[in-house]
């Protein structure tokens, strides 16, 4: 809608400017039709005279010259009227000189007026200031009025390029980008099967699967287990004091559940993930000044203590979420420290097991401010088939088909309850029900697994 009004602002003045190049209408006067008036008296159009005649002293009640001159045509009128036809003519005797009548001379006729054409009133040129004004704002227009054409003639065909690259999902109608392989919306699949051989579609259609359900890929909607830390890490990051650590071998869920932190807190935090401690601190700024969409400053530069003036405006804490927690360096602690002691500012780390030991060695005062430590070290058994049903659900499954709860115990005790090694296992159990056409996985579908390959991955300190 602004695009429309500013076209038409941009018609309106141009309108303004043309109808301020056109010459103003001059309005008639009494002198024009006296002087219009003689020329028809002069060409014998007595008519024609006393009309514009009558219509100057409609003009100027008081105008003599135009009374004179009807005075004049009217008795010319009346003089052009035709004689009456001529009595027969009598003779008279001539009479003697004596008695004839003393004959008054007469006067001389007087000579008709002269009526000369008054000259029209004089109009001046247009100034050439004005002219050239009225020149630079008829090209303004005409110019605003091609950019604002271009304009919107490259956001309709840059729009319509848009839509002709996407795609939309059979199912659900909502529109992905066209590099899409499944719908962003319901999951559904966007394009043919690539990557996977004929009898992997086949299965999969038996139960409704638009995909792999159990890919590595980090789905932070589909995080499950560990309640009892988690409420804890909720009741300590509404307090708004210290930080929280999080610790875990590897494949337990760390990175999972800090970014299902960061998507649950958006609405009551500033809440930033950030994947890992950079080189350069200020790569760090950098990027929260970007995930905050925070102005620069004149200088350009984004500094430690804009982001307590941002968390005081908004009145929202900001809430870090800094992954790999072990490859802190004491370089990148200590500024680190000093953004965490900001009003307005906490953290939630999360590394391996040794994270604790590193960071008492690397900073004691930083080790100062963790009010809250939480381990994080397998699932159970319950919770094992509830990550197994949500992964199977969402590519289109229902509950736990074709997993028997006699396998799904199995895959618990195979992986010890860590949730990369239960997708790596059902992973692995799934390509073998596909090769045998299998219909249900049953407790011995996972006999031939070789259990050293997901044994848990010791600490190293």
């Amino acid at each position: 809608m602004n695009k429309i009004k500013g076209l038409f602002i941009i018609i309106i003045l141009i309108s303004f400017c043309l109808n301020l190049g056109a010459p103003p209408a001059q309005a008639q006067t009494a002198d024009e039709f006296y002087n219009r008036a003689v020329n028809k008296y002069f060409l014998g159009d007595n008519q024609g005279a006393l009309k514009d005649l009558h219509e100057s002293l409609m003009i100027d009640p008081n105008y003599a010259k135009a009374k004179e001159l009807i005075s004049e045509i009217e008795k010319e009128i009346g003089k052009a009227a035709p004689p009456p036809p001529p009595s027969p003519k009598v003779e008279e005797k001539p009479k003697p000189s004596f008695l004839r009548p003393y004959q008054v001379p007469s006067k001389p006729r007087a000579k008709r007026p002269v009526f000369m054409p008054q000259p029209l009133p004089q109009v001046s040129p247009m100034p050439m200031s004005l002219i050239r004004s009225l020149i630079f704002w008829i090209i303004l227009a005409l110019v605003l009025s091609f950019a604002l054409t271009a304009r919107l003639i490259y956001f309709y065909a840059k729009e319509f390029i848009a839509k002709r690259s996407m795609q939309s999902c059979s199912e659900c109608k909502w529109v992905n980008p066209s590099d899409s392989e499944f719908c962003s919306k319901c999951g559904a699949r966007l394009k043919p099967w690539t990557g996977v051989t004929a009898a992997q579609r086949k299965w999969f259609a038996k139960f409704g699967w638009k995909r792999d359900p159990f890919t590595l890929d980090i789905m932070p909607n589909l995080f499950t287990g560990y309640q009892t830390q988690v409420n804890s890490i909720l009741e300590r990051i509404h307090l708004k004091s210290g930080h929280i650590l999080v610790r875990g071998n590897k494949g337990v869920g760390k990175t999972t559940l800090l970014k299902w932190l960061a998507d649950k807190l958006k609405e009551e935090f500033h809440a930033i993930y950030v994947p890992r401690p950079t080189d350069n601190f200020d790569d760090l700024l950098e990027f929260l000044a970007t995930s905050l969409k925070a102005k620069k400053r004149k200088g350009g530069r984004f500094t430690i203590y804009d982001l307590e003036a941002i968390a005081s405006s908004t009145k929202k804490n900001i809430l870090l979420l800094l992954d790999e927690a072990h490859e802190f360096t004491s370089e990148f602690e200590r500024p680190l420290r000093t953004l965490g002691d900001l009003n307005g500012v906490n953290f939630v780390l999360a590394g391996l097991m040794e994270t604790l030991d590193k960071i008492k060695s690397v900073s004691a005062p930083f080790y100062d401010r963790i009010t809250l430590e939480v381990i994080l070290d397998h699932l159970s058994l319950k919770e094992t088939e509830e990550l197994i049903r949500k992964r199977i659900e969402d590519v289109g499954g229902s509950d736990l088909q074709p997993f028997t709860p006699e396998a799904v115990e199995n895959v618990f005790n195979i992986s010890s309850g860590i949730p990369r090694k239960i997708l790596k296992v059902c992973e692995w159990i799934m390509l073998d029900a596909i090769q045998h056409d299998l219909n249900t996985i049953g407790e011995t579908a996972a006999e031939a697994f070789k259990e050293e390959d997901v044994k848990p991955e010791e600490n190293t300190k």
